[in-house]
């Protein structure tokens, strides 16, 4: 039957059948890496989270260096350094206070949400800690009630309260993937002629193709963000278990009695008139405060930069 409608029609029904054809074969191609496409996505997706649970737990973390340096007021506190090799750092425990700040505010104004990166935790996990407030100043310059308030409104502010906050994050990540769509089934209309049904099938190939070259590079990208999830997490992990170690030593040290310790302290400062900490204790506090500052850094270091 085949064989004669080619004969009656010239060659023109077998040219359209060979067509169809390698239709058929592009759509098969199309159909298999939009599934590896849609396994993927949903692979990072699970490596996203882990970067904001890992994330949470070195905020959680970091929060026991305010047990030290909650007693360092002021000006006093850039007078803390550690000591790298030879070199002697600065400890931004003002860094590291915004660190915390943003990190409880994100886990605050998620409460009772999923961490998903469509959220406030996940813009703050994913995308940059210390953004711009909308004075154009920069949320790392600010401190306080300032830095609370711009940080809330870079997240979303009060559309946090109602669960729609945090798209940030959300939009960011889907904006650098190409939706691709399911491929919708392909028709020929039998009133064309052989040439415009030819036509016809080559535009839709020329569409499937663009397609496939499209999903080509999401899964590039997908790649390319599942490493850098997998780096931060690493980077975290570690930093944040050396931390906890050194930091559980370095309250050992400060307070081997821990009443009597704070005690001889008060003492110091307000019979004395002398500094809470002496220059040992200080310097106990510059190495931890060294490894706060290191961990802080980690922390907002974003997967997805804000532009």
């Amino acid at each position: 039957m085949g064989f004669l409608k080619n004969l009656v029609t010239f060659g023109a029904q077998g040219r359209i059948d060979r067509k169809l054809e390698e239709l058929d074969e592009l759509k098969e191609e199309y159909e298999m890496l939009y599934s590896r496409m849609e396994r993927r996505r949903e692979e990072v997706n699970q490596r996203l989270q882990h970067v904001i649970r890992t994330k949470v737990k070195a905020v959680k973390s970091l929060k026991q260096i305010q047990k030290v340096s909650k007693n360092i007021k002021g000006k006093d506190r850039d007078f803390v350094y550690s000591k790298i090799g030879n070199e002697y750092e600065a400890v931004d425990f003002r860094h590291i206070d915004q660190t915390i700040s943003a990190g409880k505010i994100a886990m605050s104004a998620t409460k009772g949400l999923s961490a998903g990166v469509g959220t406030a935790l996940g813009a703050w996990a994913l995308v940059s800690t210390l953004g711009s407030a909308s004075t154009g100043a920069a949320i790392a310059g600010l401190s306080g009630v300032a830095a609370t308030n711009a940080t809330l409104a870079w997240f979303g502010g009060g559309a946090l309260a109602a669960g729609g906050g945090g798209v940030m994050a959300g939009t960011t990540v889907l904006g650098g993937i190409v939706a691709i769509p399911a491929l919708a089934i392909f028709g020929v209309f039998n009133h064309l002629s052989a040439n415009k049904k030819i036509a016809e099938i080559e535009r839709e190939m020329r569409k499937i193709v663009n397609y496939l070259d499209e999903m080509e590079a999401n899964l590039l990208k997908l790649e390319l963000i599942e490493e850098r999830s997998e780096e931060i997490i690493n980077s975290v992990e570690k930093a944040t278990s050396i931390f906890e170690h050194e930091m559980k030593k370095t309250l050992h040290e400060l307070n081997p009695i821990p009443l009597l310790s704070r005690l001889i302290r008060l003492i110091r400062k307000y019979i004395f008139r002398k500094n809470y900490y002496t220059q040992a204790d200080v310097a106990r506090i510059g190495y931890i405060g060294g490894l706060a500052t290191e961990l802080a850094t980690l922390i907002d270091t974003p997967v997805f930069d804000e532009d």
